[in-house]
């Protein structure tokens, strides 16, 4: 019997608040453990909550980016089970009803058709702390720091029929918040990340199956292995003739696997009832008219203006999807850039020394001006791609100013034609064995030539015309 899987996802976002949810203790990240605390935040007897108002903003404009309903009163209830790192002994969330219902986002499915990915709901929540295992000496250490820092899970539905759907839903969803300033969406510090419930059915049955959770992924890439190998699992378990338990699972990234953690809890055991320290959350018709305005376009709106400019379907799909890379593209497109050139540039050399550096392309030294002017550089013929494959690094880590670069080393390209055809005959009759292969034939010798026309020009050559003019000179016998 074929079966296929059924994907669902719970998207946790950290909200880009300065203060946690319901005190006034900082948010920031790597602070030494336990310090940014207080009564509230580490439960202590007495103490109570007060809502943090932009949190909620920040999560009714998320719902309304993505098509929910924002409901005008929505509730906090006490989520109740045991973690050391939980030192109210419950979680504050909401379960019924949540700040946002219903909604969804556009993705491309398997077969190139266009798939909506529903959503179910967004509701907002604090997070837990952080359980540091010294395995050294043989205990587990508890920070508070991330103890009541401010979330909104994001639940769809089970609508998702592969790893690369998932990935593809989640890139989009992750460039669309931090667009949109919900969320700073910096996976290495937790910011944003996701459980996945995968399970399997017959082809074409509506049933669904039994799910295993796979929790706490902060990496696109460790999602996809672990829905695939969570998909292979459970495909051996009832090829064997076995049953797939519901439970709760963690990815091993390093043997690239699943272990089971414990069974899989329902609604029921974790005893919700209503937070009766906190109001109900209100939001107002004009709040909602306000954030309304204050949307950015849509990530079908942008691909659609990013084709529009003349880029391929691929750059326009990488700048919606990296952290801060649209904005970056759109800054350097204001200050004069070529859309085609800027994206190449930003394609092939910016966001992969982004990638490797660990940040988003507007934390950069290598401000958006600075890429205008490269990109300028480029289009006029200033600089060469092998050149500034050469200075990129260098540019981008140390914010340099490419035209007095250019300028202070001497670096731009020879334009004169009549200074390159003398580099050319220089070349062949320096090389005349070379040179009588090339006319016997033997066409694949030009390149070795084309490198000693370029390491006489000190790169300043353009490869593809000293090609041509390296030709033009063999014909004449390399006379001047």
């Amino acid at each position: 019997m074929e079966m296929e899987p059924v994907i669902g996802l719970e998207i946790h976002a950290q909200l880009n608040t300065r203060t946690k949810l319901f005190c006034s203790c900082p948010t920031e990240f790597g602070a030494e453990p336990n310090t940014n605390v207080c009564e509230v935040c580490t439960g202590q007897p007495g103490a109570l909550p007060r809502m943090n108002a932009l949190a909620v903003e920040l999560a009714a404009k998320a719902g309304l980016a993505l098509g929910a309903r924002v409901n005008g009163r929505s509730l906090f209830s006490r989520k109740n089970y045991f973690y050391p790192d939980l030192p109210n002994g419950f979680q504050t969330s909401q379960l019924d009803p949540p700040v946002c219902e219903g909604g969804g986002l556009g993705i491309a499915a398997d077969d190139g058709s266009a798939k909506r990915v529903r959503l179910n709901r967004i509701h907002m929540e604090d997070d837990a702390g952080k359980c540091v295992h010294d395995e050294r000496r043989g205990i587990t250490l508890v920070d508070l720091n991330r103890a009541g820092t401010p979330l909104i899970e994001i639940v769809t539905e089970p609508d998702i029929s592969s790893s690369r759907e998932a990935v593809e839903f989640l890139r989009k969803l992750h460039g669309l918040l931090v667009r949109l300033g919900v969320t700073r969406g910096r996976m290495e510090e937790g910011e944003f990340r996701c459980d996945v419930n995968v399970s399997l059915r017959p082809r074409g049955s509506s049933r669904l199956g039994v799910r295993g959770e796979i929790k706490n992924l902060n990496s696109f890439r460790f999602v996809g292995q672990a829905i695939d190998y969570e998909i292979r699992r459970q495909s051996g378990v009832y090829a064997a003739g076995g049953q797939v338990l519901q439970e709760t699972l963690h990815f091993d990234s390093a043997k690239g696997e699943t272990r089971s953690l414990r069974s899989k809890e329902e609604a029921h055991d974790y005893r919700y009832f209503p937070q009766p320290d906190l109001p109900p959350v209100q939001v107002s018709p004009e709040l909602l008219e306000r954030l309304r305005a204050e949307l950015p376009e849509s990530p079908e709106e942008a691909a659609a203006r990013l084709l529009g400019l003349g880029l391929k379907d691929g750059q326009a799909r990488l700048l919606l999807e990296r952290r801060g890379a649209l904005e970056y593209f759109d800054r350097a497109h204001a200050a004069g850039a070529s859309p085609q050139r800027l994206a190449a540039l930003m394609e092939e050399l910016f966001l992969p020394f982004c990638q490797r550096e660990g940040a988003g392309p507007l934390d950069s030294p290598f401000a958006p001006g600075l890429m205008a002017s490269l990109a300028g550089l480029a289009g006029d013929g200033t600089l060469g791609r092998r050149k500034i494959q050469e200075l990129s690094e260098r540019l981008f880590r140390e914010g340099l100013d490419p035209a007095r670069v250019v300028r202070e080393q001497g670096l731009a390209q020879i334009s004169d034609e009549g200074e390159l055809y003398e580099l050319a005959r220089q070349v062949v009759e320096a090389h005349p064995g070379e040179s009588a292969k090339y006319r016997q034939g033997q066409e694949k010798i030009l390149s070795f030539l084309v490198g000693k026309m370029m390491k006489l020009s000190a790169g300043r050559a353009e490869p593809r015309r000293a090609g041509e003019l390296l030709k033009e000179a063999i014909a004449r016998g390399g006379e001047g």
